[in-house]
């Protein structure tokens, strides 16, 4: 089974995540195992314990930014959705994160970002299961 991994700061935006994530899941059939967090703690420690298939991150600024790179210095296959008040668009691309949204985050948006990670999995690469 696949583990996605929604780490946000706010309960509002980890709840429209979640229901967009989950909607999106259903419609095409996919149930992975969804994990919220809301403390970068505990995220990295679950991602070391077992590495993360997708991840969806959602924080402002440089904090969104140090999240990334430390995951994917800690789980290098991991598929990352990035969102952010910031364009960090160039850093996101160095980073080989799969989709970057700049905030404010619409359901269009992110739907687009879900459709990347499925196509990968069609294509063989490592996504939604």
């Amino acid at each position: 089974m696949h583990r996605i991994a929604v780490l946000t700061n706010s309960m509002a935006q980890e709840a429209f995540l979640a229901e967009q994530l989950l909607r999106f899941c259903a419609e095409h059939c996919l149930f992975p195992q969804m994990d919220c967090y809301r403390d970068q703690e505990s995220f990295f420690e679950a991602a070391h314990n077992e590495p993360l298939t997708n991840a969806l991150i959602a924080l402002p600024g440089v904090d969104g930014l140090n999240a990334v790179e430390h995951l994917r210095a800690l789980c290098p296959q991991t598929r990352i959705i990035w969102c952010s008040d910031l364009d960090f668009s160039l850093h996101a691309f160095r980073l080989r994160a799969d989709y970057f949204l700049l905030e404010p985050v619409n359901e269009a948006a992110l739907r687009q970002g879900f459709r990347i990670w499925l196509d990968e999995k069609k294509s063989g690469g490592a996504a939604l299961v």
